[in-house]
């Protein structure tokens, strides 16, 4: 590395960055994280990276992170990318009118899933940048990054691990705020490599020393040199500033100093430089400060009401005194201390003041005031209402973008507003919002409920409540969102009709969930009647869709479906329905789903996905659901990556529910191709959420996954009483949603340990949940197989097979053929029982249950069938051939050049599932990049 000449004691990182950028060259991907503290030499090390890669032919994209700027949504990334409306490419243009909030396409009620629009066109453009040359992102001092570039960071860095992408970020080791510190747990966990940039030893000082001087340092230096604590950047200006006053002589063959008194910091060192400079040129230096640490000429022109020209010349003695310099048509500091030390001379009153000024003026000038709003923050005093004012316009600017961001301003516009001010309910109650849509549910809820425990003003009582109980509803906090709806539907105020509703709905989904369905029925029934008086469609698709969950968790599922079709026609037909944050297609998948229409279902969570109102709020349920439904009928080499990418995205959204089905399926599919250790793995994160008095709402398949482990591993007893303990919860609440995954293992596990009792109990429970789904296959199925295994009569259970053959679900299909076989063979009809195992068996192979079908396997060769070879499903382990369909549909896709977005939305899954399925066709080809995916491709098509 040519710039690397200079850089002293750092031959380790550089070797490290030098590796990175090798195998960037190569196509491979990686992270580094370079941390220190200022001055340390963090840019030094940058730079010699970025000259590195473009030496290699790499594109370089940087941005730097400022002090003045954390309002800004996506600040850094935006500066790195050319993210602006102004730009003459296309994409980037497009992006920058989604940053400033055009181009949304949607209402602003419904911009909750911008924030996750803008990452994923980032996160596309620069996919696609990298498909044209390796690309070298780079973001300095992240530390002051807002949440939106950190977020957009860390999906970059997570979505694209096959990209030929480095990402290299800098940042101060403390102070770091929480999201920092995720964003960094985060990288290291994705294999991002750490360099922790140490102070320089004392030889290694005098060694800079001598690059400066040209010479080595005698002794004095040398002990004065010890001051800078091993600080580059203090130590070459502490060797500057001596020669600069002529502090030092030249002795032989060493320099050495002629005085004993030098600036305890650098900071000090600055201030005395400080001096030397005319009045003008100090106050402008002054004011460009304030305005930042990278600063527009015509800014500080138009702050100080001064003429460019003017500028210019007296900002010249700065430059000589090398305190500034320029970079991209700005004035910055030579360094971001040198900013620091002029700035904390500024006594603090007149910075507030200067930062007041620069906002009003640079506002008139035309600026945003997102662009503004630090100065607002750091200049305006309590009781100026004007400034509260300008903060909240620019938190309401930012809230499709950043939702984080909108939180801080409005912190800030409540507590610049004297107390007893007319409006701190309407700040309080918008502050409120603020949290909800920044997933801050619990302090939103503690904010509500303090306003509306005392005196408030009337106008903002149904909006807090009404936020209030929706924070109550992320937190799973039923029995306090229900006292809350009694109350407010009970109240003095006069509810408007869709408030009513709303609350209702909310109601219902809790009073559902935590197991009283009859109940969650009667909200919502009470809120559609509300909402077809009204005639209103938004609240109607509101109430339907709470009216399918909680019909639909008693078992009445067509009923559900519905409901379900209902909405979904009715949120087509009424453009207003799309300031919802629902998703009607989304539930008519799940309603589908539940009556064995598995295509259907798939369609719909297509269209859901394909929707871009609503998207991103159910991402990672729709991601999951379709996964879900690929596990059911058997495409396991599908169904597994989708799970984990519907789990990842349900981790990036704080959804641990969804969290534990990903890991739950994902055991089950593990148990049945035998590989214990994995199941037990995955198992590990679910069988506590198991042992409390409460169950959640999903525990149905939690308990089938763990018992079925249990059971594989000869604990019949343990797996037995899970199984009973999760049937007796659901009993208990009349929920009979999991009836499916619960009954036939624990009929079974019942009548081999003897507890015939039970058996029974749950084979009548089924019979009478066919009254309510008379018209879905499997659920007629399961009744007549409960029965049949506890009666011991063959008829019923091949009744049962046949109706289980009209649903593409392996399970139930299969299950119902091995209890049939093994009733058949016990009455010594055992050509029919083989011909049911060898059903089972089929299927099992298919969806590579290899555990499972040597259970089958085992059956059989004990009925004196020797089963032939095994099915096409096994494949190769390497080579085109290895591949699965959707692996060769993917690498089709992107040997065409599509970036994972758009392959993701060619065959409707996700970039994460896109890079799990990339990885494993890396892994069977053989290759380590596109390229060489893309050769193999065309040479398997020729």
């Amino acid at each position: 590395m040519s710039s690397a000449e200079g850089m002293v004691g750092r031959e380790v990182e550089l070797a490290l960055a030098a590796a990175a950028v090798h195998d960037l060259s190569e196509g491979r991907a990686s992270a580094l994280v370079i941390e220190g503290e200022a001055g340390i030499g963090k840019t030094r090390l940058v730079e010699c990276v970025v000259d590195d890669a473009r030496s290699r032919r790499v594109a370089v994209y940087g941005g730097q992170a400022h002090p003045f700027e954390r309002s800004r949504p996506f600040g850094v990334v935006a500066a790195a990318l050319g993210l602006s409306r102004r730009s003459p490419d296309p994409r980037r243009a497009a992006i920058g009118e989604l940053l400033a909030g055009r181009g949304l396409g949607a209402p602003a009620s419904a911009a909750g899933d911008i924030q996750y629009r803008v990452v994923e066109e980032i996160v596309d453009l620069v996919e696609s940048t990298c498909s044209e040359s390796p690309v070298l992102l780079v973001a300095e001092d992240i530390h002051w990054a807002d949440s939106a570039s950190l977020l957009t960071i860390l999906s970059v860095a997570r979505q694209l691990p096959l990209a030929a992408l480095l990402v290299v970020v800098t940042a101060r080791p403390s102070p770091q705020p929480a999201q920092l510190e995720r964003l960094l747990a985060d990288l290291a966990a994705g294999g991002a490599r750490t360099l922790r940039l140490q102070p320089l030893s004392s030889e290694e000082v005098a060694a800079l020393a001598r690059e400066v001087l040209g010479a080595s340092p005698g002794p004095a230096l040398t002990a004065m040199l010890a001051k800078a604590g091993g600080n580059p950047l203090w130590a070459v200006a502490m060797v500057r500033s001596l020669a600069d006053e002529g502090l030092l002589r030249r002795i032989g063959d060493i320099v050495d100093v002629t005085t004993s008194e030098l600036p305890a910091s650098l900071g000090d060192l600055v201030v005395r430089r400080l001096r030397d400079l005319p009045p003008a040129t100090l106050e402008l230096l002054q004011v460009t400060a304030v305005l930042g640490d990278a600063v527009s000429l015509r800014d500080v022109a138009a702050v100080t009401g001064r003429p460019p020209a003017q500028v210019v010349g007296q900002l010249s003695h700065a430059f000589d005194a090398q305190l500034l310099d320029e970079a991209d048509e700005r004035v910055v500091f030579r360094h971001q201390l040198v900013h620091d030390a002029i700035y904390q001379h500024v006594p603090p009153p007149a910075r507030r003041l200067l930062h007041r000024e620069a906002a009003v003026v640079l506002m008139a000038g035309g600026a945003d005031r997102l662009d503004v709003a630090d100065h607002l923050i750091l200049g305006a005093e309590r009781g100026d209402e004007q400034a509260a004012a300008w903060l909240r316009d620019a938190a309401r600017e930012a809230s499709a973008q950043a939702p984080s961001v909108t939180v801080e301003l409005m912190r800030r516009a409540e507590a610049l507003l004297p107390g007893g001010h007319r409006e701190a309910d309407l700040v309080s109650a918008e502050l409120v919002q603020a949290l909800l849509r920044a997933g801050k549910v619990a302090e939103a809820s503690t904010r509500a409920q303090t306003v509306l425990a005392r005196h408030h003003a009337t106008e903002v009582d149904t909006p807090l409540r009404v936020a209030l109980v929706g924070a109550l509803a992320l937190q799973n906090r039923a029995a306090e969102l229900v006292a809350v709806v009694q109350a407010s539907l009970a109240g003095s105020a006069r509810l408007q009709p869709s408030d009513q509703v709303l609350m209702l709905a909310q109601q219902s989904w809790a009073l559902t969930y935590t197991g009283d369905p009859r109940a969650g029925e009667a909200s919502a029934g009470q809120g559609l009647a509300i909402a077809e008086q009204a005639s209103d469609p938004a609240m109607t698709v509101w109430a339907l869709t709470a009216l399918m969950v909680a019909v639909g968790r008693q078992g009445r599922f067509g009923e559900a479906l519905t409901h379900a079709r209902r909405a979904a026609l009715l949120a087509a037909d009424s453009p207003d329905t799309r300031s919802l944050p629902l998703q009607p297609k989304f539930f008519l998948g799940l309603a589908l789903f539940d009556c064995d229409l598995v295509g259907e279902a798939r369609a719909a969570y297509r269209d859901a996905l394909d929707d871009e109102f609503g998207a991103g709020w159910w991402l990672s349920e729709t991601l999951m659901a379709d996964a879900q439904a690929s596990f059911a009928i058997g495409e396991w080499d599908d169904a597994v990556p989708g799970l984990i990418a519907g789990g990842q995205a349900a981790q990036e959204k704080g959804n641990p529910l969804l969290v534990s089905q990903s890991l739950a399926y994902r055991a089950i599919i593990a148990t049945a191709v035998g590989d214990h250790r994995a199941a037990s793995e995955l198992t590990a994160g679910i069988a506590a959420s198991l042992d409390g008095d409460q169950l959640s709402y999903n525990a149905g398949v939690l308990a089938f996954a763990v018992a079925g482990l249990r059971a594989a591993e000869g604990d019949q007893q343990a797996a037995y009483d899970l199984l009973l303990r999760c049937w007796r919860f659901d009993a208990a609440r009349e929920s009979r949603f999991y009836h499916r995954c619960l009954a036939p293992d624990l009929v079974r596990l019942g009548l081999a340990l003897g507890h015939r009792d039970v058996a029974a109990e749950v084979a009548g429970a089924v019979a009478k949940g066919v009254a309510l789904a008379p018209e879905v296959p499997t659920v007629q199925s399961l009744a007549l197989r409960c029965q049949g295994m506890v009666d011991g009569e063959v008829e019923p259970m091949l009744q049962a097979v046949s109706l289980a053959r009209q649903a593409p679900l392996l399970v139930e299909h299969a299950g119902a053929c091995e209890d049939a076989a093994r009733l058949l063979a016990q009455g010594g009809r055992r050509d029919e029982s083989a011909a049911l195992l060898t059903e089972a068996l089929e299927r099992y192979e298919q969806a590579g249950a290899d555990a499972w079908a040597g259970r089958v396997r085992g059956r059989l060769r004990a009925l004196g069938v020797r089963p032939g070879s095994r099915g096409s499903r096994h494949r190769p382990a390497g080579g085109w051939e290895s591949l699965t369909t959707t692996e060769q549909a993917v690498s089709r896709l992107v040997a065409e050049g599509l970036t994972n977005g758009a392959v993701a939305r060619r065959l409707y899954i996700s970039p994460h599932t896109v890079n799990t399925h990339l990885r494993h066709v890396f892994a069977k080809l053989g290759v380590s990049n596109r390229v060489a995916l893309a050769a193999v491709v065309h040479h398997a098509i020729e």
